[in-house]
């Protein structure tokens, strides 16, 4: 008969074994547990990468870039000084993502990019551009359009505009808000100004009085004068908040072509060094990736009047190096026949390059 020393031995030998047995039922249960759940992962996949968005991958960020340029003049007359830069509503209240519309729609809204987009691209609505170039960005060269497209255009814009209305090798038959020493700054502000005729108006009074289907926004040669970086970023916050008050003011379905400002001679920057046209070529940059973010085609002017040093073609200029003579109207005036939305109302011409044909 066992002793009483030996019973206990005995029995904390089976609750041992009893405690070992449970342990090794657990190891095998958490075992099969997690081989269930590496399966399950394997067939249905993440559903979210660390750090990342739901269901995306992860993507490396860019940096934003920044925005400059404002208003000063170089016509001779009124000028425009730095002011405090107003408030751009432009991408407050914009949903989570914004889908891009599918080509040739009619319907411009803001963020449309129909006239560069080959179908439906989701992006952040908070995007940034970072090192924007203008060449890449400007609207590309399409079918020839009539000279008649422009009489239902009406050209916002300086003495450089102004030009376009007077000279025979312009448009002289389409619209003008086109006034001497200006810029964005007196359109945002309201302020009273004199047209080549000299009647007076308020710019986006007399804009939307006009009743255009397209409207092609020229500014910035006035402003530059001013060499200061504050100039800059004034003028590209008036800018922005121009685009927005025209857009509030026009049909919906109201084009808006932002035009590149066009490059001077390269004797114009000993005087007025803020006109030299690298520093011309910085702020396209910026007015691109504007036009790109507020919906607005861009035209790359500088393709249209540079040599091929990047100066205002010689042939072109007229004796201040800034303003162009007739020739250079013509040059111009063809460029923007060849660049613009196709639009069914003003098909391009018969037999030009990219030519669409209508089938209905």
């Amino acid at each position: 008969m066992a002793t009483y020393r030996e019973f206990r031995a005995q029995a904390a030998r089976r609750r041992r074994q009893r405690t070992a047995r449970r342990l090794l039922v657990l190891l095998i249960a958490a075992v099969m547990i997690l081989g269930l759940a590496w399966v399950i992962v394997r067939l249905i996949g993440p559903e979210e990468a660390p750090g990342g968005l739901p269901g995306l991958p992860l993507a490396s960020s860019g940096a934003s870039s920044a925005a400059s340029t404002a208003d000063s003049g170089t016509d001779g007359e009124s000028s425009e000084n730095s002011e405090t830069p107003p408030q751009s509503g432009g991408a407050q209240g914009a949903s989570p993502s914004i889908l891009a519309p599918l080509p040739m729609q009619t319907t411009v809204e803001p963020g449309d990019m129909s006239w560069n987009t080959m179908g439906p691209v989701q992006q952040g609505a908070d995007y940034t551009i970072t090192s924007p170039d203008y060449r890449m960005i400007s609207l590309p060269e399409n079918g020839v359009v009539d000279i008649s497209f422009f009489d239902t255009a009406t050209f916002l814009g300086d003495s450089l505009t102004q030009g376009l209305e007077l000279y025979t090798t312009g448009l002289p038959n389409a619209h003008y808000c086109a006034y001497k020493g200006t810029g964005p700054s007196a359109i945002v502000d309201g302020v009273t100004l004199t047209r080549a005729d000299k009647q007076t108006e308020v710019a986006l009074d007399a804009l939307a009085a006009s009743q255009p289907d397209n409207v092609y926004i020229l500014l910035g040669t006035n402003t530059l004068v001013n060499a200061s970086e504050s100039a800059e970023n004034s003028f590209l916050a008036y800018y922005d908040r121009m685009i927005d008050m025209i857009r509030e003011r026009l049909d919906p379905r109201v084009r808006l072509y932002i035009q590149a400002i066009p490059p001077t001679r390269p004797e114009v920057a000993a005087s007025k060094p803020g006109l030299a046209n690298d520093r011309i070529r910085r702020i396209n940059n910026q007015l691109a990736a504007l036009a790109l973010q507020k919906g607005c085609a861009f035209i790359d002017l500088q393709e249209a009047l540079a040599d091929a040093e990047g100066n205002l073609n010689a042939e072109y200029a007229a004796n201040d190096g800034i303003h162009m003579n007739p020739t250079g109207y013509q040059a111009w005036v063809d460029y923007l026949c060849r660049h613009t939305v196709y639009d069914k109302r003003n098909p391009y011409l018969y037999g030009s390059p990219y030519y669409i044909e209508d089938a209905a």
